[in-house]
């Protein structure tokens, strides 16, 4: 998968969200994913991004989709950015 720089942005933040939406420490979804928790701590700082199939996982562990990852975020960076504008 080719992401964009700012899709990484998004999808960093958006992994953190949805995580805390459904209750998680990292810890916990770690182990549901099946990586260490330095691993989602990386996804969740933008050092790293999830293969495409810890992708898959993520959405699956988070009940969303992997667009819901990379788009939930978009429509908050757009909101940032007219906060800005404005």
């Amino acid at each position: 998968i080719n992401i964009p720089i700012e899709g990484v942005e998004i999808m960093t933040d958006s992994i953190k969200f949805l995580r805390i939406r459904k209750g998680l420490t990292q810890v916990e979804l770690a182990k549901e994913v099946g990586v260490s928790f330095p691993t989602v701590s990386s996804w969740e700082t933008g050092k790293s991004i999830p293969s495409p199939r810890h992708l898959k996982k993520l959405a699956t562990v988070l009940d969303c989709s992997v667009e819901q990852i990379f788009l939930l975020l978009n429509t908050k960076k757009l909101d940032k950015n007219k906060q800005k504008q404005g």
